[in-house]
């Protein structure tokens, strides 16, 4: 009996470390998409700001209010000419940072030279804000000559709240393990424990590598189960009453495994229109891209709805549902042939086109799928919605490069789209 119970028990905390491992797995997917959706999305606003830094300072609310709309952490963006905060916004809350030259401190400065210095975005902190609070900062550089960038501008800071992103990724409430997460400050410091203890990393059971656009963090896990309730009801059950808990363990198993999947299906699906999401479609676009898919073609759609924003205020937030729900089906619809349709992000979709890489066979299906789309209208009420897109995109042809550059290569072509499409109107 007492070898049965061992087993028993021993089979148990095996499997509830897999979970452990497998649950602190997803919580690192979900960090990092989180961290690069934000930085994705900030990325607009520094490009708008490098093409005409002019446009950007006098329209900077609306697009500053259009970014943190589609964000999820992101809690305030900065605009610096020559390294001073100049522009804030929202400006309420963060009438500190107004006036802040980077150059009087020195830790936060050294942030905004090595982003000048990389010619790409650095993520900064966990930093204490003048404005109060603890937040992650993602410096993105400006040059007045790009592509050359040899002209420094100046900067455009995102800040993200570090502790909801905590909180809600998962880090701060996970269960069987003790977590910490650390990075690289800079080049020539060393690596500093910023969450939990620093001793985690001494032996750790698991330790994992988080992707970040500028670099990469470490998180290390050890496990917390002795104790655990599950775990000391199965020993008590096995010593009593034998067989019986064989079947309680394999009853339980079951159930962590249909969580499991069921967790696993949701962290890939978009709860409101049942598509992918954005983390599947950026696991495929790695795939295709490096896992010896050599010989792969395919083009990236980026698909904006024009005037969400609109619907969502003059309507309501449930009309603003249904006509993602309808677009969604529509884009499904007319490309499930050839076409892997995800929803990114508020009102973003991407369209993965499998060997599609014709420019001239990508601009007339772009045509086709928007005419078709735009003249089909949602009832909402006695109002009838005319969705209106913008379409962009990157084609892959075996080219060396990252996901993050044809995201980027198609969010800039839909927003040239979109410049094209409001000078033709205005005209």
């Amino acid at each position: 009996m007492n070898t049965i119970c061992q087993y028993l028990v021993e089979h148990a905390i095996s499997k509830e470390k897999e979970d452990i491992r497998k649950n602190l797995t997803l919580v690192r997917f979900n960090f990092e998409a989180s961290v690069y959706m934000d930085s994705y999305l900030a990325d607009s606003l520094a490009t708008v700001t490098t093409i005409d830094p002019e446009f950007a300072r006098k329209n900077w609310a609306r697009i500053a209010t259009k970014l943190l709309a589609k964000a999820k952490y992101v809690r305030s963006v900065a605009f610096a000419p020559n390294n001073v905060i100049t522009l804030v916004y929202p400006e309420k809350g963060n009438e500190r940072a107004i006036g802040f030259d980077f150059r009087t401190q020195p830790e936060q400065l050294k942030t905004v030279l090595i982003a000048k210095e990389r010619q790409g975005v650095f993520i900064a902190g966990p930093v204490n804000l003048v404005q109060g609070g603890i937040g992650l900062i993602a410096r993105y550089p400006i040059f007045s000559d790009s592509p050359l960038n040899t002209n420094y501008w100046g900067t455009v800071s995102v800040v993200m709240d570090y502790e909801k992103l905590l909180n809600e990724t998962g880090l701060t409430r996970f269960q069987g393990a003790n977590i910490a997460l650390r990075k690289q400050v800079l080049p020539d410091e060393t690596s500093q424990v910023f969450y939990g203890e620093d001793t985690i990393f001494d032996q750790p059971d698991i330790q994992y590598p988080i992707q970040l656009p500028s670099g990469i963090w470490q998180l290390a896990a050890k496990f917390d189960i002795d104790n655990h309730q599950q775990i000391q009801r199965i020993n008590n059950i096995a010593l009593v009453i034998g067989w019986l808990t064989t079947l309680l363990i394999y009853a339980m198993m079951i159930l962590f495994y249909r969580h499991y999947k069921h967790t696993h299906n949701a962290a890939l699906e978009d709860e409101l229109t049942q598509l992918p999401n954005r983390r599947f479609m950026i696991n495929l676009l790695n795939k295709l891209i490096t896992e010896g898919s050599n010989n792969a073609t395919f083009t990236l759609l980026n698909i904006d709805l024009n005037g969400f924003k609109q619907v969502n205020d003059e309507l309501g937030h449930e009309a603003g549902d249904e006509l993602l729900k309808h677009i969604a089906k529509l884009l499904v619809s007319e490309t499930s042939p050839y076409g892997t349709v995800a929803r990114f992000g508020g009102d973003e979709f991407l369209i993965l086109l499998r060997n599609i890489s014709d420019a001239s066979q990508i601009e007339a299906l772009i045509t086709q799928l928007r005419e078709t789309i735009e003249a089909s209208y949602l009832s909402w009420g006695e109002t009838q919605i005319i969705p209106s897109l913008s379409i962009g995109f990157a084609m892959f042809e075996g080219q060396i490069t990252t996901v993050k550059q044809l995201l980027s290569n198609a969010d800039k072509s839909m927003y040239a789209h979109k410049r094209r499409a409001r000078n033709k109107k205005a005209s």
